[in-house]
């Protein structure tokens, strides 16, 4: 079988429902609902055990693999959703398994099936077992049902359900099929047959324990938690396939259910008293629920007097549940008698035990009352809902607050909002209680939250009730809910037979618009005449204008019918005097016409409006339609429409309207002539106020067109929107001319500045001097940058990539460019691509060799690129030497400084004490005193000598230099500073000569000035002379 979930389907089948049958819910809220699962469960029980499985697959599988939402549904699909609600959800309410309720009626409930049918049962109901019973005895259990015996049957099947859920599970010959339809799964098991009784036995008892543990115990929920205990609530109900479907006497295959259970319990005396995990049903409670008389009289006997009197309270319950009067009587105690175990009581339908509770005096109260007749007619109860207004006209006197169920708005745990007892019943098709709440003259009136009554949810398919209901108060097929909807457009979409139900009601109430859609919608000839004569065509137009949704126009925007029929739109107009008509019904009708390119209509409409044409370019207003489009698609319309225009009568908004259009059809000379009455020529360039055309993208594509048109304007007359406009088009057209002049009056304009598809445009097309000046003064965002830098370098043009540069230099060291999807460094890429030039432009630009790349823990770029080999590898080596050379050159001048000890310091008491005016150096294991004036320049290089980017150490480099020649002479004597100076310019001569190349020139080149000594010769000797007689030391 195939994977076909049980909740698919049903959803499927809920959304073909609430299409085809009406927007009814009975079969969303059953989705989940055991019952529905056993119903689908019988059912292939049925087409197992009477070889129909093949048809039964057929229809699951129609009904998966349709949409049940579809255009075009063939009748094939339609008769499988058909038979998939009947099986399911009907079986499913005879069997009346709901959350909350304890009924079961499968016996008989197949064969009402088939009586409903007409066709004789085909399969022998043997028996139902139910008892609380551990897992073993389960699988027992089901090898005695599994145990066929050939000469009397031809197959055996039965239900199995226990924790909230149900299987199917069948034998045919030595084929057992266990099918869990929640999931649709299938597990099969062949048993080999054996020579003797004993060994098939023990063959067909390792079958079903291996069963078992492979399907039975995830598919009953075994493993989930709340289901987990010792013992477990189990009902099976036993069906054959008989050799002879109609035997004379029945013949007995299986022990009865009451002899096996008792055999069961006779093993475990002592547990019999212990319930279901989930349930916290008992046995003895099970066995009522059955009715076996003499199961209850041997748990009676068995159970010992304490447990006894324990397990009677929901003995009495299961009793009234099941309508089991007998033991109801037998265990009744006033305190069992809850307001649930008077629902349930009514929910069983059994008068008797009803009545003996009546009698001993207990009472629904009005909560408990109104969810009983809620649940009533949400199943389409009517035996039961009947029992609850009985019960209501026998004591509404006594308890006065009772609300009569014709006016009654539940509002409780059944629905999510107060709702109507007559809605709750139309949105669960339950018929039967509608006609119960029908005949006591329920109050129509009555809504639900969202505003709507019974018909805003009563199925189509229920024509003679919903005929019924609308009769008797035609008011209720035009009242809207909150959301403007009303149950007169379900018939809109639904047409069909009940239309023409509907139509004497539409008539008496001269419903004429209603009556002339439905009409139109069902082509119905004769009605159409005579609504023609009741209603006219601009009164149909506007009633409901202004509303979300206008029936009317809708109906005549349809274009296509299956049955080839006369469209509505040319039906209603027949016979239609057009010089009498309004000009927005015109306007209406011409809309219209356009749609469906009717050139007929098309004409008489223009021979009425020729004196003001100017509705012949606007948007309607009834009609939410534009002419634009149409007239731009088809040129032979457009022909017929330009004959007629006057373009002096067309105002300015219509005007640039006909002009755009005559622009789409490359009609160049009226374009010439509409454009001489269009005052503001800004118009000519911008999108239109009504159609939102773009005239941009029209000229973009006609150079011709833009030269004849755009060419001439005057630009002083032209607002800066229109100036980019123009500009950019110039531009596209390489017109030198036209984008020179905009440039210059658009220089200052924000939107030009900021713009940058003209600067895409220019790199396109190589024009790197104009790309570069207007880059220099246009303010374009960072991340554009980012990407016109990264494609330059691919692209390598580098002159670009310099000018981005210049902009933003920190895009050279940002992780904006990607490696298979991963940011990275651009110069990792240009490493990665073995890219010579890229890594030589970049480096130049300051890249930073020593970064670390984006998933590497360690490693630098520097590293990277010397694996590379040559010539990537002598490049970066040049760097790394030069870097360290200019490192380097820091470290020499301080040694220098600290090697000089003439230093004059002062002590705080002449000859002793400790220094003032000095900054302290931690060197080694000492601290060492200089001059405080001497702080920046060690600072500049403790910085330095750290330092890897060239443009710093370059910047510190000129800072020391600085730093030096500032200095006062008596601080840091002419002579050191020569040295010092000296030192620095020695490290430009040791530097590694690097290749410059346009647009990379070599970074390492320091301005020669900026390390001169400033002083003279004769300051150096000075210097030297008074630093021989120097008085202190630093160290």
């Amino acid at each position: 079988m195939p994977s076909l979930p049980q909740e698919v389907l049903i959803e499927k089948a809920s959304k073909w429902q609430g299409r085809f049958r009406g927007d009814t819910a009975s079969f969303n809220k059953e989705v989940t609902n055991e019952g529905v699962c056993l119903g689908l469960g019988i059912w292939r029980l049925y087409c197992t055990l009477t070889g129909k499985y093949g048809e039964y697959e057929k229809i699951l599988k129609l009904i998966y693999d349709s949409d049940p939402l579809a255009e075009n549904i063939s009748p094939e699909v339609h008769q499988a959703y058909e038979t998939f609600i009947q099986n399911t959800l009907w079986l499913h309410r005879t069997l009346r398994i709901e959350a909350g309720t304890q009924q079961d009626r499968m016996k008989g409930a197949l064969e009402a099936l088939f009586e409903r049918k007409g066709e004789p049962f085909p399969l022998t109901y043997h028996q139902q077992f139910a008892g609380i019973i551990t897992v073993e005895e389960l699988k027992e259990t089901l090898a005695t049902y599994l145990t066929l015996d050939p000469s009397k049957q031809q197959g055996v099947g039965f239900t199995l359900s226990c924790n909230k859920h149900s299987i199917s599970i069948t034998r045919v010959g030595d084929q057992i099929e266990v099918i869990d339809p929640a999931y649709g799964e299938s597990w099969i098991i062949k048993i080999p047959q054996k020579e003797t009784a004993e060994e098939n036995a023990a063959a067909l008892k390792s079958a079903v324990s291996k069963m078992f543990d492979e399907a039975i115990h995830s598919a009953l929920h075994f493993d989930e938690v709340k289901f987990q205990g010792t013992y477990t609530g189990v009902r099976m109900h036993v069906y054959s396939r008989l050799h002879d479907p109609n035997p004379e006497v029945l013949p007995t295959i299986y022990p009865s259910a009451t002899e096996l259970v008792t055999s069961i319990y006779e093993k475990r005396k002592d547990t019999l008293d212990q319930q279901d995990n989930f349930t916290k049903l008992d046995a003895l409670a099970y066995a009522v629920q059955n009715g076996d008389k003499k199961l209850v009289e041997y748990l009676e006997r068995t159970l010992g007097s304490v447990k006894l009197e324990a397990a009677k309270k929901q003995a009495f319950k299961s009793a009234v549940s099941y309508g089991q009067l007998e033991f109801v009587g037998r265990y009744y105690k006033k305190e069992y008698v809850d307001q649930n175990v008077l629902i349930h009581a009514f929910s069983s339908g059994d008068k008797q035990v009803i009545n003996f509770l009546l009698e001993k005096g207990h009472r629904l109260e009005k909560k408990a009352f109104e969810h009983a007749l809620a649940d009533a007619v949400r199943l389409d109860q009517g035996y039961t809902f009947n029992l609850l207004l009985e019960y209501y006209d026998q004591f509404h006197k006594d308890k006065t607050d009772l609300v009569n169920p014709t006016e009654l708005i539940y509002s409780g745990a059944l629905t999510k909002t107060p709702t109507p007892l007559l809605n709750i019943a139309a949105q669960n098709n339950s018929v039967e209680v509608m006609r119960m709440l029908l005949g006591r003259k329920v109050n129509f009136l009555l809504t639900d939250e969202a505003g709507r009554n019974c018909l805003h949810y009563l199925t189509l398919h229920q024509p003679e009730l919903f005929v019924d209901i609308a009769s008797r108060n035609p008011s209720l097929l035009f009242a809207k809910d909150k959301q403007g909807e009303r149950p007169i457009h379900r018939l809109y979409r639904a047409g069909g037979a009940l239309s023409e139900k509907i139509y004497p009601i539409l008539i008496k109430g001269e419903q004429w618009y209603e009556a002339y859609v439905l009409a139109l919608k069902n082509n119905n000839q004769s009605m159409i005449k005579r609504c023609q004569e009741n209603i006219t065509f601009a009164a149909m137009l506007q009633h409901e204008a202004g509303t979300a949704k206008n029936r009317f126009v809708e109906l005549c925007e349809t274009g296509t019918f299956d049955d080839g029929r006369t469209l509505p739109f040319t039906q209603a107009l027949a016979g239609i005097n057009y010089t009498e008509q309004t000009q927005d019904t015109l306007h209406s009708i011409y809309l219209l016409a356009l749609k469906h390119g009717n050139v007929e209509i098309i004409n008489s409409v223009l021979h009425v409006v020729a004196r003001d044409p100017n509705i012949l370019f606007k948007k309607g207003s009834v009609v939410a339609l534009s002419p634009w489009k149409v007239l731009t698609q088809k040129p032979e319309l457009f022909e017929l429409v330009e004959k007629k225009v006057d373009i002096k009568k067309l105002a300015q908004e219509q005007l640039i309207e006909y002009y755009l259009i005559a622009l789409h059809h490359k009609k160049i000379d009226l374009c010439k002539e509409i454009g001489g009455f269009i005052l503001d020529k800004n118009y000519l360039l911008l999108k239109s106020p009504q159609s939102q055309t773009d005239p941009f993208i029209l000229f973009e594509k006609d150079e011709n067109a833009f030269n004849q048109l755009i060419n001439p304007i005057a630009l002083d007359g032209l607002k800066p929107e229109a100036l980019n406009q123009m500009y950019l088009l110039g531009l596209l057209h390489n017109n030198e001319e036209v984008y020179i002049k905009c440039i210059k009056k658009l220089k200052e304009d924000p939107a030009f500045l900021a713009r940058t598809d003209d600067l895409d445009l220019y790199y396109q097309r190589n024009n790197n001097v104009l790309f570069k000046e207007l880059f220099s003064i246009k303010n374009v965002s960072e991340e554009w940058c980012k990407k016109i830098f990264i494609k330059s370098l691919y692209d390598k043009n580098y002159e670009i990539a310099d000018a981005v540069l210049k902009k933003f230099p920190q895009l050279v060291n940002a992780e904006i460019d990607n490696i298979n999807g991963g940011r990275q460094y651009p110069l990792w890429v240009a490493i990665h691509q073995r890219s010579m030039d890229r890594c030589q432009f970049l480096l130049a630009h300051n890249a930073n060799p020593y970064a670390i790349r984006t998933g590497m823990l360690s490693g630098t770029l520097m590293k990277e690129a010397q694996r590379c080999g040559d010539p990537l590898k002598k490049l970066f080596e040049s760097y790394d030497v030069n870097i360290k050379i200019m490192q380097n050159q820091f470290s020499e001048v301080f040694e220098q400084l600290i090697e000089h000890k003439k230093w004059k310091l002062t002590k705080k008491y002449g000859l002793f004490g400790d220094y003032t005016d000095t900054t302290v150096l931690k060197i080694g294991d000492k601290s060492v005193h200089f001059p405080k004036e001497l702080k920046s320049i060690f600072d500049v290089i403790q910085k330095a000598i750290k330092e890897t980017s060239i443009p710093a150490l370059k910047e510190h480099n000129h800072k020391l230099a600085e730093g030096i020649n500032s200095m006062p002479d008596k601080v840091l004597p002419p002579s050191l500073k020569l040295k010092l100076i000296e030192t620095m310019n020695s490290a430009q001569t040791q530097l590694v000569a690097i290749d410059s190349l346009q647009f990379a020139p070599n970074p390492f080149l320091v301005d020669a000035s900026a390390h001169s000594y400033k002083g003279s010769l004769q300051q150096i000797k000075l210097s030297s002379d008074k630093q021989d007689a120097a008085m202190h030391s630093p160290r």
